[in-house]
């Protein structure tokens, strides 16, 4: 709402107001853009075009709205600002990003136009500092103080903390959790439990701007520059690909510790072919195959471009398959075996839930991978491993009915092609929608306790 005849004189004022936020250590903090700081400014020309500079913790984003919410550290609420095409979003070093690849706790610096409470820029502060894997700690929040290897930090009981994309508070941090600790000067803004966690360091990322890494089952990232990854422990297969280009590399993730995993020699120079092999069984399923939309002849081999592709396999009487897989290799043998329909698993045909996986050499698939058992139908109340939040109670089913044909991600993990439904649990959580030639869109949801089922039309994606 503007207010007619608002002095410049007022509207200095609320900008100092709005940048003057400071604690009695001087630590810069984030403004408290819930002021109505959107006034009339027309008359002003001086006026137009005033910002605000401030250090916030980076919550998330809601792309559809426009909208990316921070956390001040000064009160540890969280508020809401804007952003459109012209916001610009720089990692620590400076180097150009994109909102996707903040994670959520992380410090950046945020530059706000005070006129229309739009962010200009955002970059990831590089005067923060990042204590990653601490395990020899103290937390004592109500004397203010954690100890991180002998050096004390400040606190209180309300300092964020971040699980699994789930908000919790110091108290919640059990002995034995490995944490990041992230703050300004000696003041903790935020903390992360990140146990059972390794890093995965990509260098010679050059050539694979604008494609895609996937790590196991359910992590999958639009490649950056010196990107950094956090893994859960474990071996994995990791496929790189760009427009034909790429492949897998095999590595071992240690809790606590980081990798560094040059992929330089993944480019190439000619674009790369895998084959794939497919045994179905039962061999009297009689089903059908797609490959992006296109029905194969799954008793021959077929010769695709390394890359990311969607698999759909259907026959009558059987639950449907459809996964994302990646090529990365020369030759894969992929074996599928089909699930026999009842009444009881018929109603979740196109929940993820209920679908089995494929599985072969050099292929990965975003979801937990069975070649010798097939799943069962009443697994819709188990969570998915992945970056996203370890549910402990399911409250009803999540449906997605729009864009059709993208793929579904929840928290990382994948859930099938839209149309498509899935278990629901309490608290917020990451929507990810991906489609081949079309700009990935993330949305940001919260449930309540509510047991009731939701259905979710989100909008068209855009094409590249």
């Amino acid at each position: 709402m503007q207010h007619k005849g608002l002095s410049f004189i007022k509207i200095i004022s609320v900008l100092l107001i709005v940048i003057s936020v400071v604690s009695g250590c001087g630590k810069r903090q984030a403004a408290d853009v819930s002021v109505s700081v959107s006034d009339d400014t027309s008359g002003n020309p001086a006026a137009q075009g005033l910002s605000a500079s401030d250090t916030a913790v980076y919550i998330s984003h809601d792309e559809e709205k426009g909208t990316i919410r921070l956390l001040n550290p000064g009160n540890n609420r969280i508020y809401e600002v804007n952003y459109d095409r012209l916001t610009e979003f720089y990692d620590r070093f400076g180097k150009v990003s994109v909102i996707e690849l903040f994670d959520m706790g992380s410090i950046v610096d945020v530059d706000i136009s005070v006129h229309s409470k739009t962010v200009t820029k955002l970059q990831q502060s590089p005067d923060a500092f990042i204590r990653r894997d601490v395990e020899n700690y103290n937390v004592n929040a109500n004397r203010g103080v954690l100890s991180c290897d002998g050096e004390n930090f400040r606190i209180n009981v309300e300092t964020p903390v971040f699980k699994s994309g789930n908000r919790l508070k110091p108290a919640d941090i059990s002995d034995g959790d490995t944490i990041t600790v992230m703050g300004m000067n000696q003041d903790v803004y935020s903390i992360l439990i990140t146990s059972g966690d390794g890093h995965v360091r990509l260098s010679g990322t050059e050539y694979f701007i604008g494609g895609w890494v996937q790590i196991g089952r359910d992590i999958i990232k639009p490649v950056s520059q010196e990107m950094i990854i956090d893994v859960p422990e474990g071996s994995y297969d990791m496929v790189v690909t760009y427009s034909g280009r790429g492949g897998t590399k095999h590595i071992d993730v240690e809790r606590g510790k980081e990798i560094t995993v040059d992929i330089s020699d993944l480019k190439g120079e000619l674009v790369k072919y895998g084959t794939l092999v497919f045994t179905i069984l039962p061999a009297s399923a009689e089903p059908k195959v797609k490959i992006d939309g296109e029905e194969i002849d799954y008793l021959e081999p077929q010769e695709l471009e390394y890359g990311v592709y969607r698999i759909e396999v259907e026959a009558k009487g059987y639950l449907p398959i459809r996964e994302n897989i990646s090529v990365g290799q020369e030759m894969a043998n992929i074996q599928i075996e089909l699930t026999k329909m009842d009444e009881d698993t018929e109603t979740s045909r196109d929940s993820s839930s209920s679908a089995p996986s494929a599985s072969g050499n050099g292929i990965s698939s975003n979801r937990p991978m069975s070649s010798s058992s097939t799943s069962s139908s009443s697994s819709s109340s188990s969570s998915s491993s992945g970056s996203g939040s370890i549910p402990t109670t399911t409250k009803g089913r999540l449906y997605i009915d729009s864009p059709e044909g993208a793929e579904v991600y929840y928290d990382g993990s994948y859930k099938g092609v839209v149309p498509t439904g899935f278990s629901k649990t309490p608290g917020t959580h990451v929507i990810t929608l991906r489609k081949d030639g079309y700009r990935t869109k993330t949305y940001t949801v919260t449930f309540d306790d509510s047991a009731d089922d939701e259905t979710y039309s989100f909008t068209e994606l855009t094409e590249e």
